[in-house]
């Protein structure tokens, strides 16, 4: 019978360490997938490591933004690390600020980010039959559709009317010039309407009174602007320079997202770019222009926070290395029975004093420390291993953080390890064995002063 019984012990044993496994395992994955999802949401915005990249030009000696020699400097460093660069826009008052990329097809960069990298939420990216030069009198811009407004969300804004006439502005950069941007149309689509996604499918005349004629809002272009977007058709790059000088349109810049109401339905919002010297969208002395009220033209992005340190550089982060940093943090944090393990050494020393014949005195004194010399030399053992685990942890968890702290941004990618995870499961796993080797955990009663107080003096009498 005594055998069945440690045979079912042993089995409900087993079974409880087996679903705290679980739990675990559960709890660690979602919580890994709930950052995951986090860090993608918020990765879609336009970040302050990006926007380094951003083609605006400097203040020169003379305080003028006029279009530099270093204008370029930030988007070449982009270049380099991403070849398919191919130039920066911006459209004011929304979260569309980001540079642009153009792929061997236009599926490439649908999930990959503008560094190249594996990425949901994917690029701004140009349609691949444009030329890379923006030479086109008609070109296409893709970009998710995110609810949280990031990449090309902001789209979806503009079926409003009243936003639509109140966000019509932004800023074009490409092939070391910049355009003007004005939105002139919306329209509600689908992903087979070549007169929108087919570039050769219309000249540009045509494809213009098509847009305006199938727009849900417009705002109608003059003749003097079809006649100079046709003149671009015809001559190309060769008249930009004529067309900033009066100030004229140069050609159409379309940006397509989804629209999750309509089967392969598409928003594309139009706009027309006028060729423009930088300070007539950057002002006068570098800074960026203003709105008629004064306030800066740039939009509200929702910018992540730069990483203090890591020295070692990392694109991603592990999460396991986290699990492990707060394991040791919880280790050490006085609350509860860990509240308790920090007193033991100043217990130990109260307890101690009981057996010093403090209390006491005469030949009752005398004989209570003659007879507590072997309990006060395991006291003082006990006191010395208590400090000495205080003192390794304390080391270990601030060894643990400057690793972590040095090595994770959490502004980059999660992953479930890195390069750094086995060394912060050794960590944990020293400090676990420091914990339960230095404190008494197992079968030995933890005093606490509360308990010293309440314990039986030896006979004598008190003072």
């Amino acid at each position: 019978m005594k055998t069945v019984c440690g045979i079912v012990k042993i089995i409900e044993t087993v079974m409880k360490i087996l679903v705290a496994v679980v739990a675990t395992v559960i709890i660690l994955f979602a919580a890994y997938s709930l950052y995951d999802s986090f860090y993608i949401n918020r990765h879609a915005f336009s970040s302050y490591e990006l926007k380094q990249y951003k083609p605006v030009p400097a203040s020169d000696d003379d305080g003028n933004g006029n279009g530099s020699d270093y204008d370029q400097d930030g988007f070449n460093k982009l270049k380099e690390l991403n070849p398919d660069s191919r130039g920066w826009i911006t459209i004011y008052d929304t979260n569309i600020d980001y540079p642009f990329v153009q792929g061997e097809d236009d599926l490439e960069y649908a999930s990959k980010d503008i560094y190249g990298k594996s990425s949901i939420t994917g690029a701004i990216y140009m349609k691949t039959e444009n030329s890379e030069d923006l030479s086109d009198p008609y070109n296409v811009i893709f970009g998710h559709h995110m609810d949280n407004g990031a990449m090309f969300g902001d789209l979806e804004k503009y079926k409003d009317e009243d936003y639509f006439n109140s966000h019509m502005e932004g800023w074009l950069y490409a092939d070391g010039r910049y355009y003007k941007l004005e939105v002139f149309a919306e329209m509600m689509t689908d992903a087979y309407d070549d007169n929108i996604y087919d570039i050769d499918a219309l000249g540009i005349s045509e494809r213009i009174d098509y847009i305006l004629s199938n727009s849900d809002y417009s705002k109608q272009l003059t003749d003097s602007e079809k006649e100079t977007i046709c003149l671009f058709e015809s001559e190309g790059v060769s008249v930009l320079d004529d067309l900033q000088k009066s100030g004229n349109p140069a050609m159409i810049v379309a940006l397509s997202t989804c629209e999750s109401a309509i089967t392969n339905g598409r928003i594309v919002v139009f706009c027309k770019a006028t060729p423009v010297d930088s300070s007539v969208i950057f002002g006068t002395d570098g800074q960026n222009g203003k709105n008629d009220d004064g306030k800066d033209k740039e939009p509200s992005v929702i910018e992540r926070l730069n990483a203090v340190g890591h020295p070692f550089g990392s694109d991603s982060w592990g999460f396991l290395n986290l699990i492990c940093t707060v394991f040791c943090v919880i280790i050490v944090l006085p609350f509860g029975k860990t509240g308790i393990k920090f007193r033991q050494a100043a217990a130990a020393r109260k307890a101690g004093n009981i057996y010093n014949g403090y209390g006491y005195d005469g030949a009752d004194a005398m004989a209570i420390v003659a007879y507590g010399d072997d309990i006060k030399k395991k006291l003082r053992k006990f006191r010395l291993k208590v400090n000495l685990g205080i003192a390794l942890e304390i080391i270990l968890v601030v060894i643990v953080l400057l690793i972590f702290f040095l090595t994770e941004d959490m502004t980059t990618p999660v992953v479930m390890c890195d390069n750094y995870t086995p060394l912060m499961i050794v960590i944990s796993v020293i400090m676990f064995i420091v914990d339960v080797s230095f404190f008494v955990y197992r079968g030995s009663r933890i005093l606490t002063p509360d308990e010293v107080a309440q314990m039986p003096r030896p006979e004598g009498n008190k003072k």
